[in-house]
């Protein structure tokens, strides 16, 4: 399948990915953002951002909108001019440069193919514009499709293709140019959630086949987990945490990330005399860099849906007040007196005598996420 076939596959540690040698693996690029600053008005849509991309990674930046993380992505584009700090790709400081001397692939969330072109031409046309000649066109055009499962597509116009097969040979095409790094924009949210999966897996399959440094912007928890090798949160324009996506989800470094990165009830707790809390009438260890919390203090602590154990339970202080049923598992709302709700996952065979209604106990099993103070109420 020509020069873009050689296999890749890569290790991932506790620190991030590692490209094994190979072809492409030689010419993968590091790619940082230093103490990037960009400002409209009072708003730092930058603040000091640092970001370091290592060759060969998939970094996935995430975050709620208005985070920065597009602005990121743009101003290691060059589509966005920073106010101050530097852009580095191969170390080499490329802030002023524009975009097209960066040697960069985008696919953003609109496909922006012509219309007027074939896939093939479409996805040749960044090689016609740096002179290419027909037949290298249409080779390389050709090979790309191939690699995006699009090969006996290549004759169609984009009025023709599902918006899963437009976004792949949009893929391509900013493939097709031979980008040392991939910029991806929220490629996939304007697609159904099964085409949404499969793509996403194609898209990683073929980061890691070709080794070429990738940042993945989106706001789809689901899609930053499952493809990253590190994944980054983002709040008011600074960078909260990076981490494998292990690591952010079991580790939150604040309470942001914690109600962020999947999803959490904030239940009140009281912090014991041994570094411990009292949890639903349950004692339970405080995180290690949580025990600063003096005895007696009332905190709020955060934990995961399947950091719970809940059973039918006549005499039980809970009531179950919402179920879904999802297949392998049951989510389960349970309100608690005195609390606030609490939602936890459960085994589906486990869940099959708790219904809407039903009186349950409930209690976490394990050291929550987080501690932190409560949340003011509201009047």
């Amino acid at each position: 399948m020509g020069d873009v076939g050689q296999v890749q596959t890569a290790e991932r540690s506790g620190t991030g990915v590692h490209v094994r040698a190979g072809r492409d693996a030689a010419s993968a690029v590091r790619v940082e953002l230093v103490e990037c600053e960009r400002r409209y008005g009072a708003v730092a849509a930058l603040d000091r951002l640092s970001l370091t991309i290592e060759p060969g990674e998939l970094v996935a930046l995430l975050g709620p909108s208005g985070c920065g993380k597009t602005t990121a992505l743009r101003a290691l584009a060059g589509l966005e001019q920073i106010d101050s700090g530097a852009v580095r790709i191969r170390g080499v400081d490329v802030t002023a440069l524009p975009p097209h001397r960066r040697e960069l692939g985008m696919v953003f969330q609109a496909y922006s193919l012509f219309p007027n072109m074939t896939a093939l031409d479409n996805v040749g046309f960044g090689l016609r514009l740096r002179k290419a000649d027909a037949r290298t066109r249409r080779a390389r055009a050709g090979d790309l499709l191939d690699l995006v499962g699009l090969a006996a597509q290549s004759a169609r116009f984009p009025h023709e293709l599902s918006g899963g097969q437009q976004q792949r040979v949009a893929l391509a095409r900013a493939l097709a140019v031979e980008p040392r790094v991939l910029l991806l924009d929220e490629p996939l949210s304007a697609l159904d959630a099964k085409v949404r999966a499969q793509l996403r897996d194609e898209i990683r399959r073929i980061q890691l086949e070709l080794g070429i440094t990738t940042l993945f912007v989106t706001h789809d928890q689901e899609e930053a987990l499952s493809m990253a090798d590190r994944v980054g949160v983002m709040a008011a324009g600074r960078l909260q945490q990076i981490g494998v996506p292990s690591e952010v989800y079991e580790r939150p470094v604040n309470a942001f990330v914690a109600e962020f990165v999947g999803s959490v009830s904030r239940v009140p707790a009281t912090v014991g005399r041994d570094g411990s809390v009292q949890v639903l009438g349950r004692r339970v260890p405080l995180p290690p860099a949580q025990s600063a919390f003096a005895p007696g203090t009332t905190v709020d602590v955060l934990l995961r849906p399947e950091a719970f154990a809940v059973r039918a339970d006549p005499y039980g202080l809970g009531v179950v007040t919402r179920r879904s049923f999802l297949g392998p598992v049951l989510h389960v709302a349970v309100a608690v007196p005195g609390q606030v709700e609490v939602v936890a996952t459960l085994p589906a065979s486990a869940g099959a005598d708790i219904g809407v209604g039903t009186a349950v106990s409930v209690e976490p099993t394990g050291a929550p996420l987080f501690a932190t103070e409560p949340r003011a109420s509201v009047a």
